[in-house]
Order: C-alpha cells, then structure tokens, then sequence
C-alpha cells in the first residue's frame, strides 16, 4: 500500500468518521480497512464500556474470529495490566508470546492455527500486537489488536505507523459518537461536531467573513482563532473565497512560512433553530501529504533516480521548447551528446557503486558549466546530454563542449582508487528546419565519430567543424 493510497483512505475514514453517527459500523469499517489494506488476516476492536468493562465492537478476518470474540467482555483492568507488561513499539504495545506470563489468558482472545515460521522475525500465533484507544484527555476507551500477518512476519516500522494511524482514527470515531451521547439537541451536536472533528470547519457569513474556526482548523492554518475570526476569508488564501463551485482545492502559507493545501467543501446553513442569517460551513481536507507525494511521482516521472538530473523524456520536451523559441526569435541551440569514456572498466573492475558514484560526480559538474536557460540531463546508462541556448556560433558551441571536458576531468575518489573521468562528446548546432529528435541524432553521430578516434575529445556534427580534444590534465578514465 502506497503513502498516496494510504493518505486518501484515512482522509475517507475521517469523512465517514465525521458523517456517521454509528459508531460500531464505523469501528467496522476501520477494522475491515485494517485487514484488507494492512496484509493483516484479523482486526479486533475493543470498546470500553461503563461498569469498567471492555466488549470486542468490531471484527474484521475469519468467521471463527468473530464467533469466537464479537460481543465478549472482559474487565478493563485486566486490558491495563497487559498494556502494562507489552514492549512499547511507538504507539503500539507488542507482547512476545515467550514473555506472556499468564497476561493474554486476561483478556478474550483468539489463536490462529498452524506453527510459526523459522525466520527470527516470524509472527508466532501467540505474539499479541494492539494499540492502546485514547481520548483527548488520555482516558482509555479502547484498543485495536491485530493478528496473522500474511507475509508471516512481525511488522515492520512502516506498516507499525500506519497501523498507528487507523488506530488514531478508531479512537477519533470512539470519541466522536462519546460527544455524540453529550448532547441534547441538534444546535449541541453540531457544535460537539464541530469543535471535535479532525477535519478543519470554519464557518462564513455570506459576506466570507470568518465568524468561527475549530481546533482543527486553528492547527491547519497555524493561526489561532483571534487571529481568524472577523477576517476575509480570501485574506487567508487568494481563492479561498472564490472559485466556481462549492469544492476545490486552495493554497495557504502559514505565519511560519510552511505551505499547506487543503481540499475544501463548502455547504450553506440557517443560523440555527431560532433561525438568523444564513452561514456557510467551510470543511477543509488537509492534502498536503497527498499534493507533496503527487509532486514526488511527477518528479520522479521526469528526472533520473540516481542524479536528479531531467531524464530523456523530459529533455525531449524542453529541447523541442527551446528549438520552437529559437525559430521564433532566429537563435540557434546547441546540444552536446556525452558518453563517459571506458566507463565499462569501472564498472567491471570497481563495481557499480562505483559507478553510479561517478556518474553522479560528472553529473553534478556538468550541471555546474551550464547556464540559466541550459538544460542538463541524463539519458540512461552513461549518457548524458546539454542543451545550451541561444548558442550564436559554432566556436562558441565547441568552446563549451572544451569546457565541458575539462570541468569533469577531475580526479574523482572511488572508494579509494583516484579515477580521472573523460567524456566523448558530439556537438550539434540547431538549422530553421531541426526537430529534437533530429538535431539530437545529429549529436549521437557526431559522438560516435568522436568515440571511434580515440575518445577523450569532441567532435562537430557534420559540415560544422573538424575534431578537437580537450587538455589533458593526468591519467584518463
């Protein structure tokens, strides 16, 4: 399960959370949620009730798991000695079935059948894994347990800090049907409902201006409520009070200087049961983990994992950007098409950390000789490519190419082995009638003539220039 994946279903757990009023199909759902996104094969809920007691409300996983535990009850002090004796696992409590002293027989429980794997991590039917359910003022009123891991393995810290967020949610489902119960009349729940949502409300005059935020909303935007409320909304954010529907997603900079992004909806309200001015209830989904993963997808979509550099698909884009620039305005662009000379001996003989070290050095200095408008980019294995532009002359195209050359001729480190780097380089310059894909194959001949007479040096494409090689500071890669 992805970070994108997982954020999107716990921002629909806190909408159900927020909507349903049935707390035990809620509970459902976040056990259900547990099993089927967690690799777990049962979810267990734990409700405490009055009486200090604790009842299993939800099950999630085979039907012999929920025969067996839903509706049973046992004491919550016994609930409280076993927190007490589990190894604390950040927000979860792990109890290793060789240190059990007797503490799981405590409580209403459920072994799976079938022996333990071998491996030292192996999930042991008895092992007991759960999260302790709090409310805002750390009273407990529950726990999620888990069980029957389906790689046979005890969690890793990533999927332990998922399974801290559903259990988050669970208890925020727990707490909200407790001030459900609070309330008398509907004008009580709703502001039970409001100050206690984990989704960020303010509420708007027709006017959009802010009259009421919560906590949540006071913690998304980093202001505190005197700070928000009788303000314009568009204060806050530019489109937060525009826009042509009542969803959308808006940009907020907080007093820190951090940015965040939320996903708003907005509903028209009376003012209450004794009536008043119409208000506008202002919910605001924090998306920002999801905005900041898709971005990172879309980084990565487009440049090189190991460099960080544009990849080809990305240079291809911006060259054909450049080369339409430059028939509008009569420039020329240059590319220059470098391979990394002998790099197959490095791989060979120092291994490809090595080489990817190095591939990241040269890199890394390439990008260093380009300039503002210049683009540099790796196109796989141990090509790289620059796009320079506007690039007037071809002595001014293979006065870079010579510069080039001699910034990566650099002694580089390899875990100990001095290696002075050298490029072959093609270098073509952009006619009125180039294409990337042209201008680019232009370049790639150009390298290969340049590569056939020895390496080290650069070559002109053809009907441009005679062959030149850079300096040679020491000993050749």
């Amino acid at each position: 399960m992805s970070e994108t994946q997982a954020a999107e279903l716990l921002a629909q757990l806190a909408r159900r959370i927020t909507a349903s009023l049935d707390l035990r199909e809620t509970l459902q759902v976040v056990a259900q949620a547990v099993v089927d996104q967690l690799g777990f094969g049962a979810a267990v809920v734990n409700l405490c009730q009055p009486g200090e007691m604790c009842e299993v409300a939800a099950v999630a996983g085979p039907d012999e798991v929920g025969q067996a535990l839903l509706g049973t009850r046992t004491p919550l002090e016994n609930f409280r000695r076993l927190l007490a004796g589990c190894e604390a696992w950040g927000e979860l409590r792990f109890l290793d079935h060789r240190n059990d002293n007797g503490l799981s027989r405590s409580v209403a429980g459920w072994s799976p059948p079938g022996p333990p794997g071998d491996e030292p991590d192996a999930w042991h039917p008895e092992d007991i894994l759960l999260a302790p359910l709090y409310a805002a003022d750390q009273t407990l009123i529950g726990t999620l347990s888990v069980d029957i891991p389906a790689d046979g393995r005890r969690p890793g810290p990533a999927k332990r800090r998922l399974l801290e967020q559903f259990a988050a949610h669970a208890a925020l489902a727990i707490e909200h049907s407790r001030q459900h119960t609070l309330v008398a009349d509907s004008e009580q729940l709703f502001r039970a409902m409001f100050d206690c949502s984990p989704i960020a409300i303010a509420l708007l005059t027709e006017d959009q201006e802010v009259t009421r935020v919560n906590a949540a909303c006071e913690q998304l935007l980093g202001r505190g409520a005197p700070e928000l409320v009788g303000r314009p909304a568009a204060e806050l954010a530019p489109d937060a009070a525009e826009g042509d529907g009542d969803q959308y997603e808006v940009h907020f900079t907080r007093p820190d200087g951090s940015e965040v992004w939320g996903r708003v909806n907005r509903t028209s309200l009376t003012g209450g049961v004794r009536s008043g001015p119409r208000l506008i209830l202002t919910q605001i989904e924090d998306i920002t983990l999801l905005r900041s993963m898709q971005a990172q997808f879309a980084h990565a979509a487009t440049h090189d994992q190991l460099t960080g550099l544009p990849n080809r698909a990305l240079v291809l884009d911006r060259l054909t950007e450049v080369l339409g620039d430059a028939e509008k305005t009569r420039r020329r662009v240059a590319v220059l098409y470098c391979d990394v000379d002998h790099f197959k001996e490095i791989n060979d003989t120092l291994g490809h950390a090595a080489g990817d070290q190095l591939l990241t050095e040269i890199g890394r200095n390439l990008a260093s000789t380009a300039r503002h408008r210049d683009i540099v980019g790796r196109f796989g294995g141990d090509e790289f490519v620059l796009v320079a532009y506007p690039m007037p002359t071809n002595t001014k195209a293979t006065a870079l190419a010579e510069r080039v050359m001699r910034t990566i001729r650099r002694p580089v480190d390899l875990g100990g082995e001095p290696v002075v780097p050298s490029l072959s380089i093609g270098v073509a310059l952009s006619g009125p009638d180039d294409s990337a894909d042209s201008i680019l194959a232009a370049a790639d001949q150009a390298l290969y003539t340049a590569k056939a007479s020895g390496r080290g040096q650069w070559q002109l494409a053809a009907g441009h220039l005679s062959p030149g090689r850079a300096p040679d500071p020491g000993s050749q890669a």
